[in-house]
């Protein structure tokens, strides 16, 4: 089993050391001032990406925590139904159906799932280099 978490944290562990890793060789590939400065602009901004999320995670009603409140869990339930409602129908006969979530929301669950993931794995990050 520790070979499957560490295949899953090291794929979170890698989207977030992978472009700062990036960054830091254009840095050290830089051949002149304005290539250097450009890399060490990208390097400030994954950091400090990095470090709002990190902060985030840790506070009980941050923005992550809400929004996996009020975005992540209907969402996966929504999904769980549509799994239940396909097994159940053919089975027993039902005609359950699912409402489809209206686009505007379903819009907006697009951008903020993602970066809710991100700011949980920016915690767990930040949890693994502290020990």
């Amino acid at each position: 089993m520790k070979w499957l978490s560490d295949l899953l944290l090291g794929g979170i562990i890698e989207k977030f050391t992978g472009p700062l890793l990036a960054a830091y060789q254009a840095k050290l590939a830089a051949e002149t001032d304005q290539q250097r400065l450009a890399a060490e602009e990208a390097i400030k901004g994954i950091e400090a990406a990095r470090d709002i999320a990190v902060v985030e995670a840790s506070d009980r009603w941050s923005a992550t925590h809400v929004g996996r409140l009020l975005i992540v869990i209907p969402f996966g339930l929504w999904w769980a139904a549509i799994y239940i409602v396909q097994i159940l129908n053919p089975w027993f006969g039902f005609h359950l159906v699912v409402v489809d979530v209206p686009p505007h929301v379903n819009d907006m669950a697009l951008v903020l799932i993602p970066a809710i993931v991100i700011g949980d794995a920016g915690a767990l990050l930040a949890r693994r280099i502290r020990r």
